[in-house]
């Protein structure tokens, strides 16, 4: 139960009420976890000739990698936590959905414990309308280590259909932090024709 309360804090501090979790809690969560970091516009998804396809809001030090078609990751240098986004999502089921998908395909993974999903729906930043959100928190053993989580479903202008993924992932001690990272990029996203 510990464990739960943790994860979910861990995003209701960034704006997104997940499970009913105390905002106390998450105060005091997030007071323990707390790491600065400076943000900016971060363009990805991009090719010489046609320029940049997708932006959103990320850690201004964290090193890029294109992963593909649509796909990036933000990794930092210094600490084993990253974000992934992919834009352009090859199957376009509901957020729900995609999220439920998700949650199928872990299984088996070593240690894994499912935190939480929540639906739900967030403001944008960047004019694409109210963005509708699943987002799947869990935790799972690496090596020695236990790997904190978030894989988030987005529907652009209130669409309940899946255009992009934003995944973080980290150590557990700095599920806060990923919060603030997921929910930033998330408000932030914008995808360019």
């Amino acid at each position: 139960m510990k464990r739960l309360m943790i994860g979910l804090a861990a995003l209701a501090t960034t704006g997104v009420a997940l499970l009913g979790v105390a905002p106390a809690d998450a105060q005091v969560v997030a007071a323990s976890n707390s790491s600065a970091l400076t943000y900016g516009q971060r363009n990805f998804d991009c090719d010489p000739e046609y320029g940049c396809h997708a932006s959103a809001v990320l850690p201004k030090s964290w090193k890029y990698t294109a992963l593909g078609h649509g796909e990036g990751r933000f990794t930092d240098r210094a600490v084993p936590r990253m974000i992934r986004i992919d834009a352009d999502l090859d199957s376009h089921p509901g957020t729900a959905t995609a999220a439920l998908n998700k949650q199928k395909a872990l299984k088996g993974t070593r240690g894994l414990k499912i935190l939480g999903l929540q639906n739900g729906t967030i403001t944008s930043t960047m004019q694409q309308g109210p963005l509708r959100i699943s987002t799947l928190v869990y935790t799972y053993r690496s090596g020695s280590e236990t790997r904190w989580v978030a894989t988030r479903y987005v529907g652009f202008h209130g669409d309940k259909t899946a255009s992009a993924e934003v995944t973080v992932g980290g150590r557990l001690q700095d599920r806060t932090l990923l919060g603030t990272v997921l929910t930033k990029a998330t408000q932030s996203l914008a995808l360019y024709g």
